[in-house]
């Protein structure tokens, strides 16, 4: 089980806002997984994306469920969430982000890339002050790119101090909580990130799977 509650229940507040905060909605099991992967993942190496590695900031695993059935679970809780239907749901991303400890404590926000429609971020370990920050009235809409957009001194003459505006909404997350936004349509960053590790699933409903990484299509084919 990956879940204590059904996170449908939140699903109005995520379609008026674009954004979530689930708090205390996994189940020790599956956070014990999370932690169990997350160490494994750092010791072994396997399955690190070295292509999406970014030096000074973080390392990228790509994550697997516990089982067909964990996966399942996920993502027709998370269909109900977000209103894609089961059918359609796309994994567009699934990374264990290893934060490094030099890594920019208040980095220029960006909106993910196009296929990430929904981003789900599920907290292994967090560094203290460690949250997610949305700006949900910060040039909303989609990202039409194949690559992420980070906001610059050009778009923003005020972006060195973004974070203290009011625009800004910390979601204060802890380990056992689950946040959903629209990545591709929000302007968002992680704040004080160093030493934290987070598992990103970045989902959508129209099929786009730049990476290869949507455990789903192998079903659809053999339908």
């Amino acid at each position: 089980m990956i879940f204590k509650y059904d996170p449908s229940a939140h699903k109005n507040e995520l379609a008026n806002t674009g954004f979530v905060c689930l708090k205390d909605v996994l189940t020790s099991e599956f956070v014990e997984y999370l932690t169990e992967f997350a160490q494994d993942a750092k010791r072994e190496a396997a399955n690190e994306s070295k292509d999406w590695k970014i030096t000074g900031k973080k390392r990228q695993f790509v994550f697997e469920f516990p089982s067909d059935e964990a996966a399942i679970e996920f993502r027709d809780a998370m269909a109900h969430l977000t209103g894609i239907s089961p059918d359609d749901f796309t994994i567009s991303e699934r990374h264990l982000k290893v934060y490094d400890d030099s890594a920019e404590a208040w980095p220029a926000p960006h909106k993910d890339r196009a296929a990430s429609k929904f981003s789900i971020g599920l907290p292994v370990s967090l560094a203290p002050g460690s949250t997610v920050c949305v700006f949900p009235e910060l040039d909303p809409g989609p990202n039409t790119n194949e690559r992420a957009v980070f906001l610059t001194e050009r778009d923003r003459a005020d972006l060195a101090d973004i974070y203290k505006t009011e625009k800004a909404v910390m979601l204060h997350e802890s380990v056992g909580d689950l946040v959903v936004f629209h990545g591709s349509a929000l302007f968002h960053e992680r704040v004080q990130p160093a030493n934290s590790e987070i598992l990103y699933i970045k989902i959508n409903g129209t099929g786009e799977d730049p990476l290869g990484e949507n455990i789903f299509a192998k079903s659809k084919a053999a339908v």
